[in-house]
């Protein structure tokens, strides 16, 4: 009987940890990875869409794009990646990307991890994510490549120009998430209504 104090405080903590993540997979409360730019530029008012329709719905937005499903106890994550790998996903826009400048932009490239400036030509400036490489284009700081879904409204609008056509691109907005979470009736809910848009 010596363990039995011991095995009881286990039980006791895994049922608090279990009701705990219950908590966080709330029915009408959605836990996302998103990258910011890609928020702003193109989830955030098809969030607020299907909010509109489900009026209960709650949110709780990450911005770290490699998130852990585990430790963040996520629903669902979107990542600029080349398919969903070892998770279940949907592509949410086509794999496309344009080289933009502004119009009164300098002569130079503004290089990031996923679309690096061509090889041979002159980076004026070397960024860490899409975010960046997209605000220091906006600001006339050089050209660059970049995903469709970010540039188009700013394309549209005048602050940037298409400096080619667009491509496509291996590369793309992915919705994913864990064989689990994917099979849930609100994490199916979310998946057609951004799918079907």
């Amino acid at each position: 009987m010596a363990g039995l104090d011991p095995l009881r405080e286990g039980f006791l903590r895994f049922e608090e940890s279990v009701q705990a993540m219950q908590a966080g997979q709330a029915s009408s409360s959605y836990t996302i990875a998103v990258p910011r730019e890609f928020y702003a530029q193109w989830l955030a008012p098809r969030l607020a869409a299907f909010r509109t329709a489900n009026p209960d719905v709650r949110y709780v937005l990450i911005a770290d794009d490699d998130a852990d499903f585990t430790e963040a106890n996520l629903d669902v994550a979107i990542r600029l990646v080349e398919g969903p790998g070892e998770l279940e996903g949907v592509q949410l826009a086509a794999g496309c990307r344009v080289t933009v400048a502004a119009p009164d932009a300098a002569d130079g490239w503004i290089s990031w991890p996923a679309f690096p400036a061509p090889e041979g030509e002159e980076v004026l400036l070397q960024v860490g994510n899409a975010g960046q490489a997209l605000s220091s284009a906006l600001a006339g700081l050089g050209r660059a490549s970049m995903p469709w879904p970010l540039v188009a409204e700013a394309i549209g609008d005048g602050r940037l120009v298409k400096l080619a056509e667009e491509e496509d691109c291996r590369r793309a907005y992915w919705l994913l998430a864990p064989r689990p979470q994917w099979r849930q009736k609100k994490v199916k809910a979310l998946v057609a209504h951004l799918a079907g848009e």
